[in-house]
């Protein structure tokens, strides 16, 4: 299992000059905007979005059938994949912290263009990632790589559907009907508190999902 998340984190090598130019990239434009929120969180969410990569590296090399006649169970090739995603997590808000103090001690902006605050950001939206992959890992573990991005499609235009109805119809997002001013001024004074809250559960869900889902894939 050791091996395989040293897999995937090998697959990083062949980008690390996209990663430095993305990087530069949002350095720039937050010297110009004079605000560096964007240099903090670009490399770190890149790097935490490139766990999906994986798996679209392993179908492009056929890794899966290696990976399978190997005496692993696929319980374990799950677990290793969500150690991995995991890791990368921390990991990447690490980088986050050290480009923090490398522009707040080198570049030196002001209050208003870097502070802690950033960070607490940074956290929302690594959260928000781990998210977003926690919803695909399962639908990919299901029908693979390439039919889960028409299946989340259908599922987002399901929603939108539904939400569509609700608010013609229905006038669920009328403001006497749900108390915006309420829920946003929780989510500010809560926001990670609940985002973490959420994360961990989808997490778990979407663990035990993949498992169930890849236990019963045939290739």
């Amino acid at each position: 299992m050791r091996g395989l998340i040293i897999k995937d984190f090998l697959y990083l090598k062949n980008t690390w000059k996209n990663l430095v130019i993305i990087f530069i990239g949002s350095l720039l434009i937050s010297i110009a905007l004079g605000n560096f929120l964007l240099a903090i969180c670009a490399l770190p969410l890149t790097l935490l979005a490139s766990t999906i990569n994986t798996f679209q590296t392993d179908e492009f090399f056929n890794t899966e059938s290696y990976t399978l006649s190997l005496p692993l169970s696929r319980i374990k090739i799950v677990t290793a994949r969500f150690l991995y995603t995991i890791l990368m997590l921390f990991i990447s808000f690490f980088i986050g912290l050290v480009l923090y103090y490398l522009i707040r001690f080198t570049i030196r902006p002001g209050r208003n263009g870097l502070n802690t605050d950033m960070l607490k950001y940074l956290i929302m939206l690594e959260s928000a990632s781990l998210l977003v992959d926690s919803i695909f890992y399962p639908i990919i573990y299901k029908v693979g790589c390439e039919k889960s991005r028409l299946v989340l499609l259908s599922i987002v235009m399901l929603l939108l559907g539904i939400g569509s109805i609700l608010s013609v119809y229905v006038n669920v997002f009328d403001n006497d009907f749900i108390d915006f001013v309420s829920i946003i001024n929780f989510i500010q004074n809560n926001g990670v508190m609940v985002l973490g809250i959420i994360v961990t559960i989808t997490t778990i869900i979407s663990y035990f999902l993949s498992i169930l889902f890849y236990r019963h894939r045939d290739f």
